[in-house]
């Protein structure tokens, strides 16, 4: 099952990925600062050394995670669906979700 979000020309859908797929990219692309406590780890992602935003890390199921968790992450990155995708898939890049950041916080 996956989530679907309407664009303006095409539906996006985030694709199904294992909770342990998310999470290794998420750790090893985007480097947060991660924080231990209760079930779940939180990333901390700064940019230039200020805080930008926070997630919550799944853990290490190798089930496929949730479409609507799947998009809280992606929410909680700042991404959207086709870049949460990419991030996970690999076209997107750690120093490329930083530049795609500094961009969308410009914009803000």
């Amino acid at each position: 099952m996956e989530a679907h979000f309407k664009g303006l020309d095409k539906e996006m859908r985030i694709k199904d990925f294992t909770e342990k797929e998310i999470r290794n990219k998420i750790k090893n692309k985007l480097n947060p600062t991660v924080k231990s406590g209760g079930k779940h780890q939180k990333g901390y992602i700064y940019l230039d050394g200020k805080l930008v935003t926070k997630v919550k890390i799944p853990n290490e199921h190798n089930r496929i995670m949730k479409p609507s968790k799947s998009s809280f992450i992606a929410t909680a990155l700042r991404l959207e669906v086709g870049e949460f995708n990419d991030l996970i898939e690999c076209p997107l890049s750690g120093p490329q979700y930083e530049e795609l950041l500094r961009t969308k916080l410009k914009n803000h």
